[in-house]
């Protein structure tokens, strides 16, 4: 077995709409025979982890842990790396599901980028970049939608300010040389914008591929928590990431995200081949998901509508 990369992810709760389906995508994919997969569950209260001890006993590449307390999202990252044996670690959200291949793309890019600190997947929710446009509604739909976009993409690699935790591979040494995720963050919510400003200050490269996807529910990790208490435990913790980096916290809007991949693409276009079609799709999906995009403030609306038509125009004539 390769244990050269190690997937951890977190349990908690609602195992038949979380973790259940992702950890069957990951044994359907053969995934189990690939990495090491550790599974963290933090002491859930509706029978999930006894449905999760049944579901890996015949998987034995799979390490569990069963938390006596609900350790939050970076205690229980932690105690995962903690037992980890691989060079590069893969934290993948329980909300997710795992396309065939996905992962060892990631960890195949991060074996051959020495230089690269972490690396994140597109998806179809995300808090920046990573996202791209999809329309369908159900799973199997936005996953046709994940596969034709990564067939579009070519190895396409781009720099990224902060990564969405969802699926990201972080090189071992990094994880340890900045001491795990902050665990003062609780539950969750902005440790992995922490994690992210950390790995900048401290001088290392944060990539994103468009060459793999993998499909993100969002929220239903968190959703048994009530709305309420999430917002309260944002707000607690966007005060200390404030806190904790004297303020001086500059974190791009979504919105400017798409936006300045929007702009690699027309530089892209510039110095590639004529008639590149795979660039048009992937501009254009990209500018459907800019025209869901649009500011409230009607001067803002204005400009950015006036930006969108100079982008459009300037991949046209590049």
């Amino acid at each position: 077995m390769d244990i050269a990369t190690s997937v951890i992810i977190l349990s908690y709760n609602k195992f038949e709409d979380t973790t259940g389906p992702c950890l069957e995508s990951l044994f359907a994919n053969g995934d189990d025979q690939c990495f090491e997969i550790i599974v963290v569950d933090n002491n859930s209260t509706d029978g999930s982890a006894e449905m999760l001890e049944k579901l890996v006993r015949n998987h034995p590449y799979v390490k569990l842990v069963l938390n006596k307390e609900n350790r939050g999202f970076p205690g229980g990252n932690n105690d995962g790396a903690r037992i980890a044996s691989g060079r590069i670690l893969i934290l993948l959200n329980s909300d997710t599901i795992v396309p065939a291949g996905e992962l060892m793309k990631l960890s195949t890019l991060m074996h051959l980028n020495r230089d690269w600190a972490m690396l994140g997947p597109v998806t179809n929710q995300a808090g920046n970049e990573q996202k791209i446009f999809t329309e369908g509604e159900k799973i199997d739909h936005i996953l046709r939608e994940g596969a034709q976009w990564c067939e579009r993409s070519r190895n396409d690699a781009y720099p990224s300010e902060r990564l969405d935790f969802f699926c990201v591979a972080i090189r071992e040494s990094i994880y340890t040389e900045l001491g795990g995720l902050d665990e003062r963050f609780g539950l969750g919510y902005y440790e992995d914008t922490d994690f992210s400003l950390q790995v900048k200050k401290a001088g290392h490269k944060m990539m994103f591929t468009e060459n793999a996807f993998i499909y993100h529910q969002a929220g239903k990790s968190f959703s048994s928590e009530g709305l309420k208490r999430i917002k309260r435990l944002m707000r607690a913790n966007r005060r200390r990431l404030s806190q904790k980096h004297s303020g001086r916290i500059k974190l791009l809007h979504m919105r400017q995200c798409n936006v300045n991949i929007l702009r690699q693409y027309i530089e892209a276009k510039k110095s590639g081949p004529p008639g590149d079609d795979d660039l048009r799709y992937k501009f254009n999906n990209r500018m459907r998901l800019a025209r869901e995009m649009y500011p409230n403030n009607p001067l803002k609306k204005w400009r950015y509508a006036a930006l969108l038509r100079h982008l459009e125009r300037n991949f046209t004539h590049a």
